[in-house]
C-alpha cells in the first residue's frame, strides 16, 4: 500500500513555475510620481499662500471708517482677510488682526466678548488688563494673554455713538513676541476710527 501511494504521488504532475514578478521598478515609478506631485504641491502652496508685500505707508481700510497703516515689512494674508470687517497682517515671527463691525452694546460687553474669544482656546490665560489710549484717537481696553507657545495681546475700543467696535489681535511666538512689540504697538496707534478724536 506504501509503494502504491507512492507510486500515485509520482504519477502527480509537477505544477507549472510562477516566475516572480518584477515590482521594484513600478513601485519606484510609483513613488517617483508621488514625491513629484507633493513637491510640487508644497511648492505651489508656498507661492500663492496669499501673502503679499505691503508697499510702505499702505493705508488699509478695514471697514466701518476704520484704517491703519502696516509696519515696513509685513505682508498682508488674503486667507484672514473679509473685505468691509477684518484684515489680517504678518510680520517676521507675529501677525496682527483687526476688525471692524457694527456693535449696539457697551465697551464693557465687547470687552468680556473678546476676553471669552481669547480663553476658547483653554490653552491660553488673561495675564494683565488695563486702558489705553492710542495716538489715532483710540480708547479702550487692552488685555494680555500667555500660553506655552503663544503670548499676545488685544486691543478693544467701542464707538458706542456710532455703534462700532474695534478689535485687534496681535498673537505671536514667545520667542518672537518681543521683536515685533514695538512695530505692533505702531500700527496698533495708526489704527483710525472715522469719527474718533485724535
Amino acid at each position: 500500500m506504501n509503494d502504491e501511494s507512492s507510486a500515485d504521488s509520482a504519477e502527480l504532475p509537477e505544477l507549472p513555475r510562477r516566475e516572480p514578478y518584477r515590482t521594484w521598478l513600478g513601485s519606484l515609478v510609483v513613488v517617483a510620481i508621488i514625491v513629484l506631485l507633493v513637491g510640487t504641491l508644497v511648492v505651489v502652496d508656498g507661492t500663492t499662500s496669499g501673502a503679499e508685500e505691503i508697499p510702505p505707508g499702505t493705508t488699509i481700510e478695514v471697514g466701518e471708517g476704520v484704517t491703519y497703516v502696516p509696519a515696513d515689512g509685513w505682508s498682508i494674508i488674503r486667507e484672514g482677510t473679509t473685505p468691509g470687517s477684518t484684515s489680517q497682517v504678518a510680520g517676521r515671527g507675529g501677525s496682527m488682526t483687526v476688525q471692524a463691525g457694527e456693535w449696539d452694546g457697551t465697551a464693557a460687553e465687547e470687552v468680556e466678548r473678546t476676553r471669552r474669544r481669547i480663553l476658547a482656546d483653554t490653552s491660553l490665560r488673561i495675564v494683565g488688563e488695563g486702558s489705553f489710549h492710542s495716538a489715532g484717537g483710540l480708547t479702550g481696553t487692552r488685555l494680555a494673554y500667555v500660553g506655552p507657545h503663544a503670548q499676545g495681546r488685544a486691543w478693544v475700543a467701542v464707538d458706542e455713538d456710532a455703534d462700532v467696535s474695534v478689535v485687534v489681535f496681535a498673537p505671536g511666538a514667545a520667542e518672537t513676541s518681543r521683536q515685533v512689540s514695538g512695530q505692533v504697538d505702531d500700527m496698533v496707534d495708526s489704527i483710525r476710527m472715522a469719527g474718533a478724536g485724535s
